[in-house]
Order: C-alpha cells, then structure tokens, then sequence
C-alpha cells in the first residue's frame, strides 16, 4: 500500500513514524547516531539563538545612543501607542503564518505558533537572511511539525504579506499622489495589486512549490492550495501592514512633526518591504531608514528621527518577543502536542 495511504487525516504536516530497519532510528546504531545529530542540532540552536539575542541587544543599544534626546522630548503617550502597534503588527504576522501552517495540514496551537514565530524572529539579526526561516522550522519541529512544513510555511507566509504590503501601498498610493507633493510616481504602486494577485494563483505557486520539491528530491513537498485560500491568508495581514504604516504615524506625531499621514504610512510599509526583500542586510538595517528619509516627506533631520525611534520599538518587540517565545518554545517542545483539524 503507498505509504500516503497510510497518514492520518490533518498529519500531513506532521513528523510521521519511521521503519525500524538496521540504521534507522529504531536500531541501535540509527538511534546513537540520530542522538548525536540530534544533540548537535540542539547545541547549534542554542548558540544561534544567543548570538541572535546579542545581536539584537547590541542593536537595541547602538540605536538608542543615537535617538536618545529626540525620544526624551517627545510625547510618551504617543510613543506608548506607537510601541503598541508595534507590537499588533509583528503579533500579527505570527498569526499569519499560524494560519498558514493550519492550511498545509500542520494544525499547530496558536500560542506555540505565534512563540515559534518571535523567537525565529531574532534570527534577522544574524547576517545571512536564512535564519528567521531555519529557527521557526526548527522550533516547530521539536514539538512535532514537520521540518519542511515549517520552512516552506514560513516562506509562503512571506509572500503572502509581501503581496498585502503591496495592497497596502496600492491603496494608500492615490492619498500621496493626490497631495501633489513629489510622488505622482505613487499611482505606479497600483500595479503591484493585480501582480501580487497573479503570483498566488495556484498556476503560479504551484509551479513554484514544485521546484522546491524537486530541488529537495521531494523531502519538501507540499501542494498548492487555492486561489481563494491565498487570498485569504493575504487578507490577514492587511491588517499588519496598516498597522506598521500607524507606527510611524504615531512617532511623526508624538515629535510634534506634522506631514500626511498617509504619506508616512506609505513610506514606512514601502521602506519595511524592501528591507526585508534585501536578505544579506540584517533586518534591513539602514536601508529602511535610507527608503523612509527619501520617500516620507519630512525634512531629512525629523525623517532620520523618525525612522530610528520606529526601528527601535520594533526592536524592542522583537528582543521582548523573541526572549518570551524562546521559553515557552522550549516548554512546548517538551509537550509536544498539535491540535486536531476541525
């Protein structure tokens, strides 16, 4: 009988048992070998996971040293609300890719995943790009999900919230063409909208998944759901983006700049996706800043102000939520446990 005959229904995302033939994990040899990986596997998260939160802090403080006085002068309470989107925002995109996992059949707790999502996220501090999606799948692996679910999950999550920051900026485009004030280019953002739309067709994405699977040799493979679904795991991170764009909002206006709003929204989710889109910079340090100061019309000064008092309560998010999600990933890899598909 084909081996898919025998999965479960809702485990396909899942680590499935394996034979206990000599060399496999269930014989003597395959279980001292499969230990040892397993250990050095464990021993190279943990030290890539404190390298990244000495990353992290090491950019926590240099970003402080710089846009010490601005934040002193500043309203607090406005800042506390930026600090609050902030954190809805990278909240939000841990929600997404839990979406995601429970549509490729890996149907994982909502906590488990939004903790998976904050620790993986650390590793954007570490240069290389990669991190980010090596941790969350290791994470998730370690209570159950299957390794290739959660890389190709984390990417496709990804590119679902590259096609709603697209939106984002399709719709608030017009607003800033309309001001008349240097971005009459921004009616071109429109375009991005039917782009991203295409690219989520299962013609497109399936093609895509196909390539990695046979890259992999089929140890990653998954199927192409439809167009529909795409669109709605799109849709749960519109919310993000608006959020994101509000961040910079609130910073603009708790330093007592004035400018549209709609144009510092647009410049922080056009700023925030191309950083992200640049893998070798880690966390897109200083372009975003370089795309904001160009595109939000501020002066250059308050714009610079702007972009690192942003930058730094995100990553204040990102330490707090990353720290958190560390621990409770350890706790729910020591109970590993999914939740069945409803």
């Amino acid at each position: 009988m084909p081996a898919s005959e025998n999965q479960q229904p809702g485990t396909a995302g899942l680590d499935q048992p394996r034979s206990e033939a000599a060399g496999s994990p269930g014989s003597p040899a395959g279980s001292r070998s499969g230990l040892s990986a397993g250990r050095l596997l464990k021993l190279g998260g943990v030290l890539i996971a404190v390298l990244a939160v000495a990353l992290c802090a090491v950019t926590l403080i240099r970003e402080w040293s710089s846009i010490r006085h601005s934040i002193t002068t500043a309203n607090p309470g406005l800042l506390l609300v930026s600090l609050l989107c902030a954190g809805a925002a990278m909240s939000g995109l841990g929600l997404l890719w839990w979406r995601c996992l429970h549509v490729f059949g890996a149907p994982a707790r909502l906590q488990d995943a939004v903790a998976w999502y904050f620790g993986g996220e650390l590793g954007k501090y570490v240069p290389g790009g990669v991190w980010p999606v090596l941790g969350r799948g290791e994470l998730a692996s370690r209570a159950g999900i299957a390794r290739g679910t959660g890389y190709l999950t984390t990417l496709i999550s990804y590119a679902a919230m590259c096609v709603a920051a697209a939106f984002v900026c399709g719709l608030l485009a017009p607003f800033v063409a309309l001001d008349g004030d240097g971005l009459s280019w921004g009616w071109l953002m429109l375009a991005f909208i039917p782009i991203g739309i295409g690219a989520l067709h299962p013609a497109v994405l399936g093609k895509v998944l196909a390539l990695g699977a046979k890259l992999t040799r089929g140890r990653v493979a998954i199927q192409a759901r439809s167009w529909s679904t795409m669109m709605g795991l799109t849709a749960w991170s519109v919310a993000t983006w608006l959020l994101v764009g509000a961040t910079s909002v609130g910073v603009t206006a708790a330093l007592g700049y004035s400018e549209q709003p709609a144009r510092v929204a647009f410049a922080a989710v056009a700023a925030w996706i191309i950083g992200f889109l640049a893998i070798p910079v880690p966390a897109g340090a200083g372009l975003r800043e370089l795309i904001f100061v160009a595109i939000s019309g501020l002066d250059t000064g308050p714009a610079v102000a702007v972009a690192a008092i942003a930058r730094l309560l995100f990553i204040v998010v990102d330490a707090a939520g990353g720290v958190i999600g560390l621990w409770l990933a350890r706790r729910s890899a020591a109970t590993p446990m999914v939740q069945p598909v409803l």
